[in-house]
Parts: structure tokens; sequence; C-alpha cells
């Protein structure tokens, strides 16, 4: 038999991973057979990709990953796992399962590869797919119990090398991409969100779930639960900082260090609507923002603040957006207004999918054009995540009482941009809570050449719109439940439709595709 190592040869990997983590990422590796059938007429293969060769490109493909590889039984291998569950983000079967499952539902994102030219009998796809060994009132063999972590995804392997050689570098790029996916999952949680509410009382995304029927009302336990679910779920932490220590280090900050990035803001624009004495203001209460990031070791932002005093006074009113879009996310650094650490999340998986960051903003969905918009006073100028800038204006913010004077203290700032007419976009979000993600697709299209009345559609509502064809958009509208998914989602350039469904399954969340 002959020894063969194509795949180094084949690697072409397509995709993006934005990474940033504390430590390697260790994949619990087991071999649980030889990687190809060798009976029959035709005997031991001719040529043959061994584990050491497999391991070895593997390692090369996936920096940042330890494969921790086991030699024993599948029983075993789940003592292993299940006994010292903490000392593994994810594991990695590659051959025949045989009868004993459990170590594909341990709870850690899983992926188990197909050896093609093996038989199929112990590779049972519909239990990985589903976790259901009982099927009621369908099963020929007696007893069994249903598995309830499913976080597995499967790909294949042609160890033999009988495939064509495009075909066996797909296979091996596709394998490589998910165990990726599980690095992008253990990253999610090193996260650490500096959260800012508005008031010490207020509820965790109260203003996108408060549209609900009039006898309803948040549960007294709401953050608590909220919180602990959200650090169950993901392994992340909220860390509640109260709005006096913003107004506090907000006072302290270098007047003449805001100054030099708001006129490095200023600069940029296409166009400065906002007063300039405004701008520095939302800068100087970025890099408060900042400066308390740092300090509790936070790497993103959700805040809902919407003074520099918490006086109450118009004159001290300020709006995040300028910096959160501006500053943060042209530096990588993911952040949301309105405290909405859900959506937060959302844009943080995908830049760490596509090095993309997102847009928060509210939906409405217009049926009789197949068009939804989204919008908000706050966009990436960044969008496709790299050095390219998207033109923008500077203009007041459209919740300010002073909007139409923009020398007037007080009437804050926002953004004016558009995302590029003809790519496609993701609208999505996770629900942790509820364990769920929903998303939809839809391709940009220009605004002005369908909504042509005599008003000006940036001065409509909030200051920034993406507008959006989407197909079936009656059955996305018609799923449209304020009370129970918010008012708002995000917005990412690009169809990450098959990254978040194995990202989300990895994560043991439904995922729905709302368009479908």
């Amino acid at each position: 038999m002959k020894k063969a190592s194509l795949f180094i040869l084949l690697i072409a990997f397509p995709v993006v991973f934005a990474m940033s983590q504390n430590t390697n990422t260790r994949l619990f590796t087991i071999f649980t057979s030889g990687g190809c059938g060798c009976t029959g007429s035709g005997g031991a293969p001719e040529t043959f990709t061994t584990h050491d060769e497999v391991l070895d490109q593997l390692q090369k493909s996936c920096i940042g990953i330890d494969f921790i590889e086991f030699e024993g039984t599948i029983t075993d291998a789940y003592n292993e796992v299940s006994g010292n569950r903490d000392s593994y983000d994810g594991v990695l079967i590659i051959g025949r399962v045989d009868s004993d499952y459990r170590l594909a539902f341990t709870g850690l994102p899983t992926i188990v590869v197909y050896n093609l030219w093996e038989f199929q009998s112990g590779h049972h796809y519909h239990i990985f797919n589903t976790g259901e060994v009982k099927v009621e009132g369908k099963n020929i063999l007696e007893g069994g119990t249903n598995y309830k972590d499913v976080k597995i995804l499967t790909a294949q392997l042609d160890r033999r090398n009988l495939c064509a050689p495009d075909v066996r570098a797909s296979m091996f790029n596709d394998l490589v991409y998910k165990i990726k996916l599980v690095q992008v999952v253990k990253e999610l949680g090193e996260t650490r969100i500096l959260m800012i509410p508005r008031s010490e009382d207020e509820m965790i995304g109260q203003v996108n779930y408060k549209h609900g029927d009039f006898n309803q009302t948040y549960p007294a336990d709401h953050n608590e639960r909220y919180i602990n679910n959200f650090r169950e779920l993901f392994g992340a932490e909220i860390i509640r900082v109260e709005p006096q220590e913003f107004y506090e280090t907000y006072k302290n900050i270098s007047i003449g260090k805001a100054e030099e990035i708001a006129d490095k803001w200023i600069n940029g624009a296409q166009k400065v609507e906002a007063s300039r004495s405004e701008i520095i203001k939302s800068a100087r209460g970025y890099l408060a923002l900042d400066e308390l990031r740092e300090k509790y070791n936070c790497n993103a932002v959700s805040t809902h603040l919407r003074s520099v005093t918490g006086s109450g006074r118009i004159e001290d009113q300020f709006n995040p957006g300028l910096g959160l879009e501006l500053g943060f996310k042209t530096r990588g650094i993911q952040a949301v207004c309105q405290n909405y650490p859900d959506i937060l999340m959302s844009q943080i998986l995908a830049y760490k999918l596509t090095g993309r960051p997102s847009m928060l903003g509210d939906q409405m969905y217009d049926i009789d054009n197949g068009v939804e918009i989204v919008l908000h006073c706050g966009i990436p100028i960044n969008p496709w995540g790299d050095e390219r800038r998207i033109p923008y204006t500077i203009r007041t913010h459209a919740e300010s009482p002073v909007r139409d004077l923009p020398e007037e203290p007080g009437s804050s700032t926002g953004i004016t941009a558009e995302w590029p007419v003809g790519e496609t976009a993701t609208f999505w979000e996770i629900h942790s809570l509820i364990g769920e993600i929903r998303m939809h697709t839809g391709e940009i299209v220009n605004g002005r050449t369908i909504y042509i009345g005599g008003e000006d559609i940036d001065n409509v509502m909030c200051t920034t719109k993406i507008f959006a064809k989407v197909d079936n958009i009656k059955k996305v509208r018609d799923q449209h439940f304020p009370s129970l998914y918010g008012i708002h989602h995000c917005a990412t350039l690009g169809d990450l439709r098959q990254q978040i469904k194995d990202a989300g399954r990895l994560m043991g969340l439904n995922v729905i595709e709302r368009d479908k």
C-alpha cells in the first residue's frame, strides 16, 4: 500500500474567520476506524491517506487549534470527555461510530467525519441530525433513549483517493471550515460585554420587546434570568456598569483628545450637517465608553445611554451611534445602542465568521413593493470589513427634539450612508432566551427608485436606511412578532445563510429561515 499526502496541495480555504482568542481551541480527536473498507476482492488500497497525514494537514490548515488525539475505544473516549468536559472545546470523530453514539452527544460542538469507502452502517446520519434513536410507532429494535444535545455537523473525506482532486479538496476544505466554526463558538464564550443601561431599573432589551399586548409585562427576574441564560448558552459574560460611572468618566475625558477624534470623523465625511460641538460631545462619549471597556476588560459594548450627565436636560443629550460606528466598529470592536446583547452577540458572530461588522436596525416590510427597510441612526461605514469606506454624512439625530437646529445643544449626531446596491445582505438575530436564530436574505436596492414622492427619504424617520428586495416577503412579514422576536434585528453584508445555520447547529440553537 502506498501512502498519499495529497491534502496539503489542495487547500484553498475561501472563508475569512476573524480571530481574536485568548488560548488555543482544544479539540478532542479520535479515529474510530481504519479509514477505508479493505474487504472484498480489491483488498488493501493502493494509495491511502493515513491518520497521521490527516492530522498533519488539519493542523497546518487550522491555526490556533490543538487536536488532542485519543487512542482507545469510543466508549472510553466518551468516558474521558464526559468526565473532563471543561478540558475540551469540541469533539472530532473521524470514522465509524458503531452502536455507542454517546460521544457525539456530549453537549460540546461535534464534527463526525465519514470516510468514503467504509460501510455506512456505523454512521447514522438521522441520529446525528435529530438525536432520535426511537421514532414513535416506527421502531424495529426495542429500547434506546433519544439524545438532547444535538450540536453535530457532519463531513466526509476520501482517504482512499478515488475521487477527482478538486472533489477531495472540497471535502477537506469543508472539514476545515467546520472545525474553524468550533473555534468561533469557543471564542464567543470569551466575550465580555460592557453593558451600560440608561437607568438602574432598566430591563435588558426593553425597547425591543416593549410592544406586547396591553396586559403583558416583564417578569420581575428578567435581567437576572437574561444574564444567567446568556452565560449558560454562550459562556459569555455581561459586565453591567451603572450610568453614573459613565458620567464621571465623561467629565474626565480630555476635550483636546475628543476634538482630535471629532475632526478625524469630520474630515472623513462627505458632508457634515451636525455642529462641531455636538460631534465633539459624541467623540468624548465614545472615549469614555472605550475607557470603561478597557477598565473592565471587555471586548464589546452594549449601551442605552442618552445623556452625558443624566440631568434630563436637552443640552446634555447624547446618542452614542457615531462613536459606535466610526470608532469601535472601524477597530473591529462590535457595539450596539439601545442595549441589545442578543443582537450584539449576533454581530460578534458575524464578525468572527466574515470579518464584517453589522447594522442594528428597526425592520419594516413593504409587501407591495417587495422591499424590507432596515433603519436606524447608525450604520457601519466599513461593511466589507476591510479598509474600504462608504461615503457618509454626519447629521443631527432623528430623535432629538431640536434636530432641525444643528447649532442647538442637544441636537446630537447620527449618520446617513448607503450600502452598495446589488449586493446580498443577511437579516438576522439570535434570541438567547428561547434558543433560536431567525434569518433571511435580500438584495440591496436603491430606495430612491422605489419611493419617488416629493420628500427626501433620508429625512423620513431614522437617518440611515437599507432597502432590500426580499423573496417571499409576505411570509417574512407575517412572522413579525414584536413581543417575542423584538422590533430590531441586524443586517450583515453578504449571504451568511449557511454559515449561520452551521454555527447555530454547533451552539444547539434552532435556526429558522423566515423566507423558506
